[in-house]
């Protein structure tokens, strides 16, 4: 996970402080990065006439609400007193910089492995959503989205492909966000950032929100009022709980 506790981060930042304030100087840099609510996409709705996500070989269905994928941001070179400022905002948590950056990699080595993983969750969303589905045809997918990274995405996109794929409306005009790794046999892992997550969720208009299980303990405790968590361990349980919400019934909660 990337965040650290908040008391380790008091006490650094307190002791980087004063020696800042010593200093008497606000260019002072600290080993942190800041991560927060980043963008936030929609992958049932349509950018500039193209779907994000675009399925065919088989026959599609109308679908309404949203399924919105959200994503962490990540603000570099830190000075002490913009990590105070953030830290100090509920938007933001510090994390070590060699967690995000290992010291062992170049900037844009990072960027290749997160944009990798990306990419390798569109193609286990698919084979997930294959085996859920077993269409009587071959399907393609096109995923048209950008300057997004890591595996985290593969539940949204597999559950986003299954809502095209079904007869009917999972949905039904509801606003949800959801997260996960996603396995080819549609286990869904847990993954990191959860809290930043659901504040982006919550200011776009989610109302309810999947959690992976294994997140459940972290996301109980700082899920935003109003925003309802469901715990979700398969693509099964995450189709169902779409449905159950859609309909207004009860769904797993964290």
């Amino acid at each position: 996970m990337w965040t650290v506790s908040r008391r380790v981060v008091t006490l650094v930042l307190s002791a980087f402080l004063a020696a800042g304030l010593a200093l008497g100087s606000t260019a002072v840099t600290v080993p942190y990065v800041a991560l927060g609510p980043g963008e936030i996409r929609d992958t049932l709705a349509s950018v500039d006439g193209r779907p994000v996500v675009d399925v065919t070989g088989a026959p599609t269905y109308p679908t309404t609400g949203s399924l919105y994928l959200p994503t962490v941001s990540v603000t570099d070179e830190l000075t002490l007193f913009d990590a105070v400022r953030l830290w100090a905002s509920s938007r933001y948590a510090l994390a070590p910089r060699e967690q995000v950056f290992p010291p062992d990699k170049t900037f844009q080595q990072v960027q290749q492995d997160n944009t990798k993983a990306f990419t390798g969750s569109q193609s286990v969303a698919e084979d997930a959503a294959r085996a859920y589905l077993k269409p009587s045809s071959p399907i393609k997918v096109d995923i048209d989205l950008k300057n997004i990274g890591g595996p985290s995405a593969g539940l949204v996109f597999a559950l986003t492909i299954v809502d095209k794929l079904t007869p009917g409306d999972l949905l039904r005009g509801k606003a949800v966000a959801g997260t996960g790794e996603i396995k080819p046999d549609g286990t869904v892992g847990g993954i990191g950032g959860i809290r930043m997550k659901m504040i982006a969720a919550k200011e776009v208009g989610a109302t309810a929100f999947l959690s992976p299980a294994e997140n459940c303990k972290e996301a109980r405790q700082t899920v935003p009022d109003g925003l309802r968590l469901v715990k979700v361990s398969t693509l099964t349980e995450a189709v169902d709980a779409l449905t159950a919400l859609g309909e207004g019934r009860d769904t797993p909660s964290c």
